[in-house]
């Protein structure tokens, strides 16, 4: 018996070891995938308008939003690739070429091809506006006024003051920020409040001086997943996204779109750091994380 136990103890030993190289080697053969589509038709603008209600966006808010996306399809003839059906992609892969990786004339020319074409800011705040709330006042804050803004007022009448105040406050360049510290300080002491179930996530050029919103988007949580809802660039596509999980995300960001920033942004989750997000957030997914790599 003496023999036998300690015997049984490096054979468990063994085993776990060879279960250990085993996963390890597993892992090593998988590839993280998200899935998306540039929401072309209109079962995906039903489903996609179905899941934002269900998140608590109004109803007038997509019904804002959604004359814009079914402007761009019909006149994008073959200028942009589009994506018409649920597609999955690597984590760190797109379809289309961004506006900073464009030659100046291309996105000129680009441009001349879309009238009333939306950015990301001005897609997100079309449908978070009326769900945001502030403490105090913006309309008495001595803030930058927005270009971009006063061209989505043009169209859109029933933008007030408070909304003026709200878009400059969540995306207006400051040059007395010293870093996203200061621009979360901002959103805090004007008591800024965020909706709960779709959130918004901006990414921020983290400089001193420079404090300047690079990109935003929607994002909710369904049947295990992270979804993702954003106007990629001027003359881009709407795009929807699927993840598997919230880290996902910023993976897939920092790895190709904002490659050359990623060591000076900060990408922001409501009024949260995102790595302060995925502390705090208790979130398991339901399906699985990881995909069969290609062969």
């Amino acid at each position: 018996m003496r023999i036998k136990f300690p015997l049984l103890i490096i054979a468990c030993c063994l085993l776990l070891m060879a279960c250990s190289h085993k996963h390890k080697t597993t892992l090593k053969n998988y590839q993280a995938y998200y899935s998306f589509n540039n929401v072309t038709t209109s079962s995906q603008e039903k489903q996609l308008a179905k899941d934002l209600r269900s998140k608590g966006i109004p109803t007038k808010n997509w019904d804002t939003l959604e004359p814009y996306i079914s402007h761009y399809n019909q006149e994008n003839t073959g200028i942009q690739p589009v994506v018409k059906k649920w597609t999955q992609s690597k984590i760190g892969k797109d379809k289309n070429q961004f506006v900073t990786s464009l030659d100046e004339k291309i996105v000129e020319d680009n441009k001349s091809h879309f009238t009333d074409d939306l950015n990301y800011r001005q897609a997100s705040f079309l449908l978070l506006h009326s769900l945001l709330t502030s403490s105090s006042d913006l309309t008495k804050r001595d803030l930058p006024l927005q270009n971009e803004y006063l061209n989505l007022k043009s169209h859109h009448k029933e933008l007030t003051a408070k909304d003026q105040a709200l878009y400059s406050l969540l995306f207006g360049d400051n040059i007395s920020y010293q870093s996203t510290d200061d621009l979360l300080k901002a959103w805090k002491k004007a008591g800024l409040k965020f909706p709960e179930k779709v959130k918004l996530l901006s990414v921020f050029q983290n400089s001193p001086g420079d404090v300047s919103n690079f990109h935003t988007a929607i994002a909710y949580e369904k049947d295990g997943s992270i979804y993702v809802f954003e106007k990629q660039d001027p003359t881009l596509p709407y795009r929807w996204s699927r993840f598997n999980n919230w880290a996902d995300i910023k993976t897939h960001w920092l790895s190709n779109r904002f490659k050359v920033f990623k060591d000076n942004v900060d990408i922001l989750v409501n009024d949260q750091k995102f790595d302060d997000f995925l502390e705090n957030t208790l979130y398991i997914p339901q399906n699985n994380q990881l995909a069969p790599q290609d062969k």
